[in-house]
């Protein structure tokens, strides 16, 4: 699908450049640091930025670019399995105590079994929101935004107390490095596999806003957050006896 450079990019606020930009810029300004223990693989992340600019650059450059040969039947598998792939990979970058690897426990293998239960519903319930809404690159990488923002706000809430900080001015720059984060394995999956064959059969009647999107990643987001921390995390804990 071939869009407008307007279109896919979006203007002013809204405009993606800017958000990979100012994402990117706040990367570069914490590169290096030692406020945080580091992954052994901390460059996963950045093969994944590599790969969204990279792709970006190319999709503008050729205005369109080929994506993967696939059927209506196979895209939405192929786009889940991508969205599961890059969120591994992104999960890679982490570390709670720079022992294990992972985000969401201090060991290794307990953390990417419990990641499962975060990272498949993201994917599924992605696709979900691409198929009913039939949402563009733009408006998915907004929708991952939304996303991100449960766990900057609310449950790791880096976000919170830079906004409550005196270098709050530094805000805007964290939430563009969280929706870029979010983006790229929620969004950069579009980069290979065309939204169009995702979308359900029919015309688009609607087409939603930006913030639309926005809140309805927030939403779905922490609709997931509560499975994983209510019922998915306590029963795969029992059942393979994962370590506290």
């Amino acid at each position: 699908m071939v869009e407008s450079r307007e279109t896919f990019w979006g203007r002013g606020i809204w405009n993606v450049r800017g958000w990979i930009a100012l994402g990117i810029g706040f990367k570069l300004l914490n590169f290096g640091s030692d406020a945080a223990p580091r992954s052994p693989y901390w460059f996963a992340e950045i093969v994944l930025l590599i790969l969204m600019v990279g792709g970006l650059w190319t999709n503008a450059r050729f205005n369109g670019w080929p994506r993967l040969p696939l059927s209506r039947k196979s895209a939405p598998a192929v786009y889940v399995f991508l969205v599961w792939l890059f969120g591994m990979t992104y999960e890679l970058s982490l570390t709670v105590t720079g022992a294990g690897i992972g985000g969401v426990h201090p060991q290794t293998i307990p953390s990417f079994i419990l990641a499962q239960g975060d990272y498949l519903p993201i994917a599924l319930v992605s696709y979900a929101v691409i198929r009913q809404t039939r949402a563009t690159f733009r408006e998915v990488f907004f929708f991952a935004g939304g996303k991100s923002l449960t766990e900057g706000l609310i449950f790791t809430g880096v976000l919170t107390a830079v906004l409550l900080s005196p270098s709050f001015w530094l805000s805007p720059l964290v939430l563009a490095y969280y929706t870029l984060a979010y983006s790229s394995f929620i969004a950069l999956p579009l980069l290979f596999v065309d939204e169009a064959l995702l979308w359900r059969p029919g015309e688009r009647t609607h087409k939603h806003t930006v913030p639309f999107f926005w809140l309805l990643g927030f939403g779905l987001a922490l609709l997931i957050r509560l499975f994983w921390g209510l019922v998915y995390s306590p029963l795969v804990t029992q059942w393979f006896g994962l370590p506290a």
